[in-house]
């Protein structure tokens, strides 16, 4: 996908004259797009990828476009289909719109109208990408990206939300945006409740029952009034346990009496209240491991993973890493005022080959960290931008990050020699980095690394 991000686009038209002409069209605009021809390659072109924009033809050979709508908004509410219609085709234009079309064309359209509303769908599309989410119920942008490991996650919000009172397990490494999936459901799902997180990590043992089930005014020492829980705050809502491999065993049998019944009792009280509520519960760690050595229970285990759900990390979605650091960068732009930054070539390439140990986590702080270092007036981010153990990290194999670790000396002389070695490499290939890379037998980015040490040692 080019650097700006722009909306890719599915033609899906069976006269091939004119697909490819409207492919040829919006490519020459900046569009990234594909071409099918019937609703059946339709349908395992959407297996693999889901467009931004989608123009859809009605009259396909084996059956009506319009048909089609409903699957597409079902992959990707904010998909935009723009259908093409035959001139007159009122009633169509209608069903088109109830189905949940967003805009049309009628045949035949000028090269300039058709550019227009695609571009305008586009723009749309930029605003629509976020959700309305927060752990603290304010709303902030986010967008969870487009990768097909992405999308599989998507897939799995969308069956879930139209169920009450479930149960659902996210797991994932550290940073993966596990509370953003789980808070995402939440909205899709129009819950009536609240979203309330709580992460079991972070609250002392002694104080972790009493914030989720609540408490009877005098049920102990300093309990002066009555308090209630967590747990009935999110009634009709979205319960949202972080780390719950580590909630003490103790308990979990409590939570697991909870999940059986939906049904519980406050600190003190003999009053059992029951409640109707999603339960999400999220963890970095193997609960199977934990089951195993039995520090958490298998049947807390098998209740809370009655819907797993695995957030793959980033380094296995590259697709979505430069979306994503866009993304960051347009909202540190919105917030702070100034300008967007762009990456330059080397960049992307370092970002899409970095492991991002952190996860998208790393990446928002990565990118908060150049937009606010950056000169406001330099839009332009370059390698010197990054931080110095993320381009070590990104141009040494992890199998040899200690192979070096000879005297000063030893190291001097060969990098004098190195150097020289460089320079005339790049003399022959006339400065064509890359070229010289391959001749040397490194990577572009050891190249780059070495090229840019020296210019700052000048």
């Amino acid at each position: 996908m080019p650097q700006s991000c722009s909306p890719d686009v599915l033609i899906v038209e069976d006269e091939l004259h004119i697909s490819q002409a409207l492919r040829i069209l919006l490519q020459e605009a900046g569009f990234t797009s594909w071409t099918v021809t019937t609703l059946g390659e339709l349908r395992l072109f959407l297996e693999k990828h889901i467009p931004d924009i989608v123009l859809l033809d009605i009259k396909l050979p084996d059956g009506d476009g319009l048909s089609a709508i409903p699957s597409i908004l079902k992959l990707s509410p904010i998909t935009k289909i723009i259908v093409i219609t035959a001139f007159g085709d009122t009633s169509l234009v209608v069903r088109a719109i109830q189905k949940g079309a967003y805009n049309f064309l009628d045949k035949p359209f000028s090269p300039e109208i058709l550019l227009h509303v695609v571009q305008h769908a586009a723009e749309t599309l930029r605003y629509e990408r976020s959700f309305l989410l927060s752990p603290s119920g304010g709303k902030q942008n986010i967008y969870l990206g487009k990768s097909p490991e992405i999308l599989e996650v998507l897939r799995f919000t969308q069956k879930v939300t139209e169920h009450k009172d479930i149960n659902i397990l996210i797991q994932g490494e550290s940073g993966v945006g596990k509370e953003v999936i789980a808070n995402y459901i939440h909205e899709i799902s129009k819950s009536p409740g609240k979203f309330v997180g709580i992460n079991c990590a972070a609250i002392p043992e002694s104080l972790l029952e009493a914030e989720l089930f609540g408490y009877k005014k005098g049920a102990y020492t300093g309990a002066l009034a009555d308090k209630e829980g967590l747990i009935q705050h999110a009634r009709e809502g979205t319960l949202f346990l972080d780390e719950i491999g580590d909630m003490p065993q103790n308990l979990q049998v409590k939570l697991l009496r909870f999940l059986d019944s939906r049904s519980y009792r406050s600190i003190g009280s003999v009053e059992e209240k029951h409640l109707s509520l999603r339960i999400i519960c999220a963890t970095s760690q193997n609960l199977e491991e934990k089951v195993a050595d039995k520090t958490f229970r298998q049947d807390l285990y098998y209740r809370i993973a009655t819907l797993p759900l695995e957030i793959p990390p980033l380094r296995k979605r590259r697709e979505d890493i430069l979306p994503l650091a866009l993304f960051f960068i347009s909202e540190y732009s919105k917030k702070t005022g100034l300008p967007p930054k762009t990456f330059s070539e080397d960049v992307q390439e370092v970002f899409q080959h970095y492991p991002w140990p952190g996860n998208v986590r790393e990446l928002k702080n990565i990118t908060e960290r150049i937009f606010i270092l950056k000169d406001p007036q330099d839009f332009r981010v370059r390698l010197s931008d990054l931080p110095k153990e993320m381009l070590d990290f990104a141009i040494i194999p992890e199998d040899s990050q200690n192979l070096f670790n000879g005297p000063n000396s030893l190291y001097d002389v060969v990098e004098q020699v190195e150097k020289k070695l460089i320079e005339k490499t790049l003399r022959e290939t006339e400065g064509n980095k890359s070229e010289a890379a391959r001749r040397l037998g490194i990577s572009r980015y050891s190249l780059l690394r070495k090229l840019q040490k020296w210019e700052e040692e000048a």
